[in-house]
């Protein structure tokens, strides 16, 4: 059976479950009962591989700001060669004791 096929077998079971509600009180238990399904269908689900797949992207965004620093740090030190600078360097630590 195919996924079309599949979907209209489980259409066709939830109306007829539909078709069986005789009063507003069993459409509230069965809404609750669907929502209680939906929402541990997404925790249980949906949840751990969303967060796996945003722990990956995370990973390859890091990766591609790794090399564009690496890049930006490349090219400043080509114009820095160029222009017979050097880089500047970061002043020495000071100890707040000794002021």
């Amino acid at each position: 059976m195919d996924k079309f096929e599949e979907f209209g077998k489980r259409v066709d079971e939830e109306f007829a479950r539909v078709k069986s509600i005789k009063n507003f009180e069993d459409f509230g238990k069965r809404v609750d009962e669907e929502l209680a399904r939906v929402k541990s269908f997404v925790k249980e689900e949906v949840a751990p591989e969303t967060e796996k797949r945003t722990a990956q992207f995370l990973r390859e965004v890091s990766e591609k700001f790794s090399e564009a620093a690496a890049w930006i740090e490349a090219r400043n030190a080509a114009r820095n060669a160029q222009n017979g600078q050097h880089p500047p360097s970061a002043p020495p630590p000071q100890n707040p004791r000794s002021s």
